[in-house]
């Protein structure tokens, strides 16, 4: 008797997938929209692609209702998947012909090895009737036809691992427009970490310019701490208030790492005098609210003067 109690008390510690509740094949998962094929990737990089969690019970020929599905999601190497709008596991409902977008990231570790590869996936899977999610459960048909195209309940991407940008580059224009009579134009750089998993780095930086636009500026300075993979913006500013149309100067930039002065990037930047773009005073929207003022001062008026007849 005793052996039959502890063999109970067993049965019931047991994973409960030994005693999974029914599952109720309704509708017909698959996605509607997968993941792209391949896709590079970076060390450190949080990489996210957008899938389509669909109800093909239009198509289908057996299960054609609303149901409840989940997602469940694995890859290769083990990676973090860092977040998901429909998370692993959690159910819920779409009805037939309809669908939820879905986006998925996974975080690229900064020990990933350039030249290897890792397979994301997404299998969209039926929930039961207590609703817990089977990931192990069967599809209904797969995969659906429609319009002559199949569609699967499983989606994956291939994730090559390639080498990451620069620790330190500068992003501008070819050629960056002025307006005639600006005093005070701010022409835009960006300085980046192009490496996701470099920290955080201030970078040193001059601009200078040959003073064929307004006087010539020298500028010295330093940016914040700029993280990994991000940008921070900088500006030049030149006064153009005397300038002539297609006047031009050109901007030299020069970035370093600040703590070592080792790393750097220089660009060069073209400026264009061009005359001012003007500006409608009476457009569509000034003149509907002129109409629409003066037919409400011409009620006003009329009521007044009723009033006044009265």
């Amino acid at each position: 008797m005793k052996k039959l109690v502890l063999l109970a008390v067993a049965l019931m510690l047991l994973p409960g997938a030994l005693f999974s509740a029914e599952i109720i094949r309704d509708g017909d998962p698959a996605f509607f929209v997968g993941f792209v094929p391949t896709a590079q990737v970076i060390k450190g990089e949080n990489y996210c692609d957008w899938i389509a969690n669909t109800n093909f019970g239009f198509v289908s020929g057996t299960c054609t209702a609303m149901d409840t599905f989940c997602l469940h999601y694995w890859d290769d190497l083990g990676w973090a998947i860092s977040s998901a709008d429909f998370p692993e596991g959690a159910c819920f409902e779409v009805g037939s012909g309809s669908y939820y977008w879905n986006e998925v990231c996974i975080q690229v570790p900064c020990d990933a090895v350039v030249g290897s590869f890792n397979n994301l996936c997404a299998y969209m899977a039926f929930c039961d009737v207590e609703g817990v999610c089977q990931p192990d459960s069967a599809d209904c048909e797969d995969p659906n036809i429609y319009n002559g195209d199949p569609y699967y309940s499983t989606t994956c991407v291939e994730l090559e691992v390639v080498v990451s940008p620069p620790a330190l580059y500068i992003l501008q224009d070819t050629l960056y427009y002025v307006e005639q009579g600006a005093v005070a134009a701010y022409i835009p750089f960006s300085i980046c970490n192009g490496d996701p998993c470099a920290p955080a780095t201030a970078y040193g930086y001059s601009i200078v310019s040959l003073g064929l636009v307004g006087p010539a500026i020298n500028v010295l300075a330093v940016t914040g701490g700029v993280v990994g993979g991000t940008c921070e913006d900088i500006y030049g500013i030149i006064d153009a208030g005397l300038a002539d149309v297609c006047d031009y100067d050109t901007l030299t930039i020069i970035a370093w790492d600040d703590a070592t002065g080792t790393v750097y990037d220089t660009c060069v930047q073209v400026i264009h005098v061009v005359e001012p773009v003007p500006v409608p005073l009476f457009t569509t929207p000034v003149v509907t609210i002129l109409v629409l003022a003066m037919i409400l001062a011409a009620a006003v008026i009329m009521k007044r003067t009723a009033i006044s007849k009265a």
